[in-house]
This record gives C-alpha cells, structure tokens and sequence, in this order.
C-alpha cells in the first residue's frame, strides 16, 4: 500500500484514488529532485572549501618562504604526506558533485515529464464546467504546500 500525502488523501470528494496517486508521484518525484539539489549543493560547497583550503596552505606554508622557486615547490608538494591526500579528496569531491549534478537533472526531468503530464491531464481528470473550480482547489494546494506549479507548464 502506498502512503499518500495527508493533504492529498483529504481531497476526499475532489478526485478519484488514481488521480491522488499520480499527485503523489509528483510529490514523491519533487522530493527525490530537491533531494539531489541538495546533495549536488553540499559536495560543490565541500570540495570548493577544501580546494580553497589547500591554495591558501600551499601559498602560504610553500610557495611565499620558497619564494616561488619552482624546483622548490614542487619538491615541498611531492615530499608532503598528506598533499596527495587533499588532492584526492578534492578529486574525489569533484567527482561526487559531477555524479549528484546528473542524478539532479534526471530526477528535474522526471519531474518535469510528470507535471507536464498532469496539466495536459487535467481537462479529462476534471471535466470544464462542473469540476473546475475543483481543479483550481486542488494546484492552490499543490502550489501552496507542495511549491508544485500546474498552472503552467513552463518551469
């Protein structure tokens, strides 16, 4: 059984259970998407810190008391122990934003494709005259709670 939103099931004589599904779905698929957002933002922030970090270490602790001698930089840069190490975690940060970024587009895709469905869906799943004015209660709601858009379908 799937679990569907409370606001959502409270639309009890406004839609039928498949149409509640499919809002769910929505929800579920824009959750998946800030989710991914979220995650992309973190591992970009993160690896932006630690290369910022490292620059401002190799300045300030190799090149200013070498006084920008290159054989002596890269010696002190190549002996470091742990210099390799930060420059494998910014690698390994970089790579980990690049794997959340396409994960966070498929799923703004995924997203897209279903709420675009749902707007060309509309005119079957509440006929003009008679359920309309349900249609614009139920995007009031997924517009208010869910910052979900079926009004238009530009993004």
């Amino acid at each position: 059984m799937i679990f569907i939103q409370p606001s959502i099931q409270l639309l009890k004589d406004h839609r039928d259970e498949p149409t509640k599904k499919m809002l769910h779905h929505l929800v579920e698929r824009k959750r998946k998407y800030e989710t991914y957002k979220s995650k992309c933002f973190k591992a970009q922030f993160l690896t932006f810190v630690l290369a910022m970090g490292f620059i401002v270490y190799l300045y300030a602790f190799i090149v200013k008391p070498t006084g920008g001698q290159l054989e002596m930089i890269f010696h002190y840069i190549f002996n470091g122990k742990y210099h390799i190490l930060m420059v494998l975690l910014i690698v390994g940060g970089y790579g980990s934003a690049q794997y959340f970024k396409k994960k966070e587009e498929k799923a703004e895709t995924e997203f897209h494709n279903l709420r675009c469905e749902v707007i060309r869906k509309s005119i079957e799943l509440w006929p003009q005259p008679t359920h309309w004015k349900i249609r614009h209660e139920v995007f009031s709601l997924m517009k208010n709670e869910f910052d979900i858009n079926l009004f238009h379908e530009s993004k």
